[in-house]
């Protein structure tokens, strides 16, 4: 007898204080579904192509949290459309957790031309986070500017799937996929969705990742002031990238070509090969 999927509403669970746990069914059933790809092993796996359409087609360019410990089933259902994975994180987080060897696919990892500032919770404390994160976030389009490049070069080159990741999938990976969405042309509405939904891609890992934003700094915890501001994940925060690249350089086209170099002959290859 086929069981029935559980009833929530997605909108109320991307919404969902990051300190309360969620359904487990529910998180079951909505990982199963667009936009999220399972594969044992990889966290909070997600195609662009789902809140991206029609600006960026399906199975090519894909996002996630970490990648270690795959066992060769997964590495196997990982290299089906990539031509490479883009680890985002830095020496020392890689270090800890290799990237995984998977056949047929160039693994990438291009240091940051700085190490980030030191994360101050007491920023975090007014506007709900959103001036802190964007601070963040900038210093992302900035400090990742070679690894932000070579994630574009590889979509304008034609060279098949691209899987770029972090940690939890969120920070910086969710910065690099606000710029290949912006440059596509997706609304800011789609891209903040996109960036929400890793409120539930990472809810199987909650406790964990919570537990390593402490080990930042041995002072915090959960009631330090401006710390449930920095934990939570609100399309708001991404939104307001958005609005600082229009307002900077004329949206992410203008990022693109001042920051990164690309001509707008390489900007249309990119959109080109973006919607396929």
């Amino acid at each position: 007898m086929a069981t029935s999927s559980p009833s929530y509403d997605l909108q109320d669970l991307v919404s969902q204080d990051i300190i309360e746990p969620i359904d487990v069914a529910i998180v079951k059933d909505v990982l199963s579904k667009d936009p999220f790809i399972f594969i044992p092993g990889v966290l909070n796996l997600r195609d662009l192509g789902v809140y991206g359409a029609p600006q960026i087609r399906r199975n090519l360019v894909y996002r996630s949290g970490g990648l270690s410990n795959l066992s060769d089933e997964s590495k196997a259902m990982l290299a089906n459309d990539l031509g490479i994975t883009l680890n985002l994180r830095s020496e020392t987080e890689t270090r800890m957790l290799p990237e995984p060897d998977v056949h047929g696919v160039e693994v990438v990892r291009i240091p940051s031309t700085e190490a980030p500032r030191p994360v101050q919770l007491d920023e975090f404390v007014e506007e709900d986070g959103r001036k802190a994160y964007l601070k963040i976030y900038k210093e992302i389009m900035d400090i990742h500017r070679p690894s932000i490049r070579r994630a574009l070069e590889h979509l304008r080159d034609g060279k098949g799937g691209v899987l770029f990741h972090c940690t939890a999938g969120k920070d910086r990976t969710g910065v690099l996929a606000a710029v290949i969405m912006g440059l596509a042309g997706c609304p800011v509405d789609k891209i903040a969705d996109d960036y929400a939904m890793t409120r539930i891609g990472i809810e199987p890992h909650r406790e964990a990742l919570l537990g390593m934003l402490m080990q930042w700094n041995k002072s915090w915890t959960m009631k330090t002031p401006g710390m449930h501001e920095f934990s939570q994940i609100k399309g708001t925060n991404i939104k307001a990238v958005m609005e600082m690249a229009e307002d900077k350089y004329g949206g992410m086209k203008g990022y693109v070509k001042k920051n990164l170099g690309f001509s707008d002959e390489d900007i249309e290859k990119i959109t080109a090969n973006l919607r396929g």
